[in-house]
């Protein structure tokens, strides 16, 4: 039977998950759509709970479907319903519920990290999460008000790499305490009197470096417990978006 009605149950559900971040929190779920997002989610072992698609769909990606198919409920949605669903303008017609992780800390053995003070553009955060993973580091941490990590916008950013990436959430002062405490010397990308210039620096082997919002910066309470501020030289243009600049700085870190 193919559901055609956007007032059925599950496809209300799968929408407002999709868009409701309070929902997401409450109900420790979250969503994912298309083919590529659908796939990794079948592979990272997290807890499918259900999972929509078209006869369109099932046709097109014969295996995430049938991945998805074996790893929760699953019902056929009509074309119409797709297009009520999705966060995006032409679906693919794949949609997947699944349970958030339960991470409580930065993983043991873990070198070098990312963390992000008040990064509210969900483009920004999953672009960093992207190029985190891609250059090797082992985790990410979060403060209460970034985008959230679990969003359509922030996961298709990241394609795919929020669900591959240890990532936590939680007040950055102290998280970053905690890891000082186990080691880790820890940078906040900032101008101030005492910042080093960035290539000038031989990073640790357990090294943090903070990336804060694209209008305010780091934090004051975040940047008094940073070990050594450190800041990009440019010319020309004012400054560097959040993404941007985080990818600068990741690579010089993974790279010494």
């Amino acid at each position: 039977m193919i559901i055609t009605s956007r007032k059925n149950d599950a496809v209300r559900r799968f929408r407002d998950i999709l868009r409701e971040k309070k929902l997401r929190d409450s109900e420790g779920v979250f969503a994912v759509e298309g083919d590529h997002l659908c796939g990794e989610l079948a592979k990272s072992g997290f807890r499918i709970i259900s999972a929509l698609a078209t006869e369109n769909a099932i046709s097109k990606y014969p295996q995430t479907a049938q991945a998805l198919r074996s790893a929760g409920e699953f019902a056929v949605i009509s074309q119409e319903v797709a297009e009520y669903i999705s966060d995006t303008k032409a679906p693919q017609g794949l949609f997947a519920v699944a349970e958030k992780p339960e991470r409580s800390g930065i993983p043991d053995g873990a070198g070098r990290l990312v963390l992000l003070d008040g990064v509210q553009d969900p483009g920004n955060v999953g672009t960093i999460l992207r190029t985190a993973e891609a250059l090797g580091f082992d985790g990410a941490a979060l403060s209460h008000d970034c985008a959230d990590v679990w969003s359509p916008k922030t996961l298709r950013a990241s394609m795919g790499s929020a669900l591959r990436l240890p990532c936590i959430i939680g007040e950055l002062p102290g998280i970053i305490t905690g890891l000082k405490e186990r080691g880790f010397m820890v940078y906040g990308s900032m101008l101030d009197s005492s910042a080093a210039k960035l290539g000038t620096l031989d990073f640790p082997e357990h090294a943090a470096v903070v990336i804060g919002s694209e209008g305010a910066g780091i934090s004051r309470e975040t940047a008094e417990v940073c070990d050594q501020a450190v800041y990009i030289p440019i010319s020309g243009a004012e400054s560097l978006n959040a993404g941007a600049a985080a990818a600068i700085l990741l690579w010089e870190i993974s790279r010494r």
